[in-house]
């Protein structure tokens, strides 16, 4: 049960960093990953991790790094074609 609620915790994160990629600050998305980042390195040097392999720690830290920085990307991108799609409706109704 542990599991699922740590699943859930997970992508309930990659949700909220999707919606806020997809505001008008491109920053703002950034800061997710960076905090992800600090907080492991922020354990790793307090010895906060029980299991302190260096590996699993690595693994754990660059998958939930490419995975909140792939969240940021689709959300821009998600951004930039609703901005293109209004950009377009705009022209339609200019002719």
């Amino acid at each position: 049960m542990e599991h699922v609620i740590q699943f859930a915790i997970a992508a309930g994160i990659l949700v909220v960093q999707y919606f806020i990629s997809k505001r008008a600050h491109v920053f703002a998305g950034a800061a997710l990953p960076v905090i992800y980042i600090g907080l492991f390195i922020y354990g790793y040097v307090t010895d906060f991790f029980v299991e302190r392999s260096t590996g699993n720690i690595l693994a754990a830290s660059i998958g939930g790094t490419v995975l909140l920085l792939s969240a940021w990307i689709k959300g821009r991108e998600s951004l930039a074609k609703q901005r293109k799609r209004e950009l377009n409706k705009m022209i339609v109704k200019d002719l």
